[in-house]
C-alpha cells in the first residue's frame, strides 16, 4: 500500500512513517491540512489509505478531508479509506470525522499492535478496491468494443464522435467523419460462409487500425458498415488519406482457408467544421456520401464538406 500520513507534529509523524514502513508500506507524508490536499492531487492515481491528524495548522484534518471527497466526487476517483488520528476521545469528535468523510477514528497514543491490526484491515480493502477498480475497466472496456473486431462498438463511437465535434468547435478545427462498408459483402457471405465473413471484417480493420493515427478512431456501426472519425485535418488531407484507404483494403486479397477473397471499400466522408450542426445530421451527411459511392461504381470516396459562414 501506499499511504499518506498528515501530522503537524513531527515526532508524532516521524513516529508513524517507522511504524509504517517497517510493515512495507510506501509514505508519503504532509505537515498540515493543505499540504495533505497538495499530496492527496499528486498521488491519489496510486493512494491506498490516509492517516490524517485532526488538529493542523492552516486547514485542520477534518476540513481537509472534506476537500478532499470534494476533488474525488468532481473527478469521479474511487473511494480512498482515512483514519483519522486524535488525542479527543470525545463522541462529538469521532462523529464529525465521520461525516467529514473519515472511515475510522484512533485515538492517541496509538500502539503498534493496533496500528499493524489497522493497517492489515486496509489492505485488505484496499486489495478488495484494486480488484473491483480493475474489473469494473473490464467490463467497461468490454462494453465499448465490438466483440469480432475489436474496434469501438456504436454507442462508443457515438460518444467519442460527439467528444470530437466539441473540442472541433471549442478551438476551430475541422475533423472528418466518414462511413465505409465492404463492396459486395453478401456476396463473400454467401459464397464462402459467414466464418469467412468474420475473418475479411476482423482482417480488414486490423489493417486499417495499423494505417490511422493514435487520435483517429475507428467504431463498428453495424454489419459490415463502419465509422473512421479523423480529428485536425483538412478537407484536402481527409480527400488524400481516404483515398489511401481504399488501397489499404483492396491491394491485397483476405486469405482464408487458403482461399483469396478480394474486397473494396466504399467511403462516405462529411467533414466538420466546428459549426452548429450535431452528429446526428453529421453522421446522415456521411451516410448520404456512402451510398452515392455505392451507387455510383462502389471502391471509391465521396466527400461532402460544410463550411461555416
Amino acid at each position: 500500500m501506499k499511504i499518506l500520513i498528515a501530522d503537524d507534529t513531527n515526532t508524532d509523524r516521524l513516529l508513524l512513517k517507522l511504524y509504517i514502513t517497517k510493515l512495507g508500506y510506501r509514505v508519503v507524508e504532509a505537515s498540515n491540512g493543505q499540504e495533505a490536499i497538495d499530496q492527496f492531487i499528486e498521488h491519489s492515481h496510486d493512494l491506498d489509505l490516509v492517516l490524517m491528524d485532526v488538529q493542523m495548522p492552516i486547514i485542520n484534518g477534518f476540513d481537509a478531508v472534506k476537500a478532499m471527497r470534494n476533488i474525488q466526487e468532481q473527478q469521479k476517483q474511487e473511494w480512498i479509506p482515512v483514519i483519522f488520528l486524535s488525542a479527543s476521545a470525545e463522541e462529538d469528535d469521532v462523529e464529525d470525522g465521520i461525516l467529514a468523510g473519515g472511515d475510522d477514528y484512533l485515538i492517541k497514543p496509538i500502539g503498534q499492535k493496533v496500528l499493524a491490526a489497522k493497517m492489515l484491515s486496509m489492505k485488505r480493502i484496499a486489495d478488495m478496491r484494486r480488484r473491483l477498480v480493475e474489473s469494473n475497466s473490464v467490463l467497461e472496456r468490454l462494453a465499448a468494443t465490438d466483440y469480432l473486431t475489436g474496434v469501438a462498438n456504436r454507442r462508443s463511437f457515438e460518444m467519442t464522435l460527439g467528444k470530437e465535434m466539441q473540442v472541433a468547435k471549442e478551438q476551430g478545427l475541422s475533423m472528418a467523419c466518414a462511413m465505409f462498408d465492404l463492396d459486395k459483402f453478401k456476396v463473400v457471405n454467401d459464397t464462402y460462409g459467414h466464418d469467412a465473413g468474420d475473418a475479411v471484417l476482423v482482417e480488414i480493420m486490423k489493417r486499417m487500425k495499423a494505417s490511422v493515427r493514435d487520435i483517429d478512431s475507428i467504431g463498428r456501426l453495424g454489419g459490415e458498415e463502419f465509422g473512421i472519425l479523423l480529428p485536425n485535418i483538412s478537407e484536402s488531407e481527409a480527400k488524400d488519406t481516404f483515398t489511401r484507404f481504399l488501397s489499404v483494403v483492396s491491394d491485397a486479397p483476405v486469405v482464408y482457408e487458403d482461399t483469396e477473397i478480394a474486397v473494396t471499400t466504399s467511403i462516405g466522408v462529411a467533414v466538420y467544421c466546428g459549426d452548429d450542426e450535431d452528429k446526428k445530421s453529421l453522421l446522415k451527411r456521411a451516410d448520404e456520401c456512402l451510398y452515392e459511392a455505392k451507387d455510383t461504381g462502389r471502391n471509391k470516396v465521396v466527400l461532402n464538406s460544410r463550411v461555416t459562414s
